[in-house]
């Protein structure tokens, strides 16, 4: 369709419109759980591109979901709509007792406070053992996931990490309550980080302005990270001093998601060097990641229209073509292929693409009447065409 793109905007996905006219950010479901003998509720937010083809999305995984979820699925939309990290699959896991399930055991302290503790490694089975198979099973993962807690749940986050670091590929650990236990995890991190060998993992640990029981075994956390690195893993930390134990939670998970996914952005030189440019960033991506990556239709089709308005048309053409290979489905790439045809003056083609875009919108797609109106006038142009040519 006809559009003038700023070229600020060039490396920008579009955002995909919804199918009805339904607000949802996600579904919630129960898992009967052996492991922790109960039932639990789970939040499930499925991306837009979800449902507009057959792609896997990687998985992001949280503690106290409903206090969490939205602002989470949010914040991942955002950066995954300004092209910073791909779109996840999101899910958020409720409580039911809290400091049971995510708090290690403990084996210095006599706090009588807290004697309901200690199941950490319990419910990380639950994840490892039935709730990751679950959303394996019933979506179309990739074979990538992060988890993030805060407070008890950063602490469950580091307790994962030091313990049974392969469960999860990223870790997000938001205000981490390290005071637990007499601050127990720091000696644990000093006896996992001078192991030798390699780790491909990503830790990505955060506090806010909260008084010294909670700074002080973060500062000793990081510094015996920082100190003793192990190969192969990417540990990065950051302070939100104008934040407190609350509000930390949601810049956390914007810095953190953008630490995880480190690289995924693709640097504005990149696209000034065209479809080979593009595609050899996303073959660094899927290399990093360990996952194939398509490349979203936005860009690619952002990627035709700058080049459609530079007037370098076999340039638009391909980028165009490339989208119809890749999203055989959407109405829009097949109107974009045909608007540079038009544009070329392959008229036939163009109007093969014009009735392929109109054949394929929905009833409710917004841009329907512009495809049959396209239809239209390039039938008109290719009879008076016809007509010139046989007089």
């Amino acid at each position: 369709m006809k559009r003038l793109f700023l070229l600020i905007l060039l490396s920008i996905p579009n955002i995909s419109a919804a199918s009805d006219n339904n607000l949802s950010i996600g579904k919630t479901i129960e898992i009967e759980s052996k492991t922790l003998n109960e039932t639990r509720t789970i939040q499930v937010h499925l991306p837009d591109a979800y449902r507009n083809g057959k792609s896997r999305f990687p998985v992001l995984y949280l503690t106290d979901g409903p206090g969490h979820f939205r602002h989470t699925v949010g914040t991942m939309n955002f950066l995954a709509d300004n092209g910073r990290i791909p779109q996840m699959i999101i899910v958020g896991v409720a409580n039911t007792d809290r400091t049971r399930d995510l708090t290690p055991k403990i084996l210095v302290s006599k706090d009588e406070r807290f004697q309901n503790g200690g199941g950490a490694d319990n419910f990380l089975s639950f994840f490892e053992k039935e709730l990751i198979p679950y959303i394996e099973k019933n979506y179309r993962t990739q074979p990538y996931s992060v988890f993030s807690g805060h407070s008890f749940g950063g602490l469950f986050a580091l307790n994962a990490f030091l313990t049974n670091p392969k469960v999860f590929n990223a870790y997000i650990s938001v205000s981490p309550s390290l005071w637990w236990d007499d601050q127990r995890l720091i000696k644990d991190a000093e006896t996992f980080f001078n192991k030798s060998g390699s780790l491909d993992r990503t830790l990505f640990v955060t506090m806010a302005a909260e008084g010294d029981r909670m700074i002080k075994p973060y500062n000793q956390f990081v510094n015996v990270a920082k100190e003793n690195k192990m190969k192969g893993l990417i540990f990065a930390n950051k302070e939100f001093d104008d934040e407190d134990h609350g509000s930390t939670v949601l810049r956390s998970q914007y810095f953190g998601l953008k630490q995880v996914w480190d690289g995924w952005h693709m640097p504005r030189d990149t696209f000034s060097q065209g479809l080979g440019g593009v595609q050899e960033h996303y073959k660094k991506i899927a290399s990093k990641f360990g996952f194939d990556v398509q490349i979203p239709e936005g860009l690619i089709n952002n990627l035709g229209y700058g080049a459609l308005g530079d007037k370098k048309l076999d340039k638009a053409i391909e980028a165009f073509a490339y989208n119809v290979k890749m999203y055989p489905t959407s109405a829009n790439v097949y109107d974009s292929l045909a608007e540079a045809q038009e544009t070329k003056g392959e008229l036939k083609k163009a109007y093969k693409n014009y009735t392929k875009a109109y054949d394929l919108a929905e009833s409710d797609n917004r841009n329907r009447a512009l495809f049959i109106k396209n239809k239209e006038r390039v039938a008109k142009l290719l009879a008076e065409k016809t007509q010139i040519t046989s007089e």
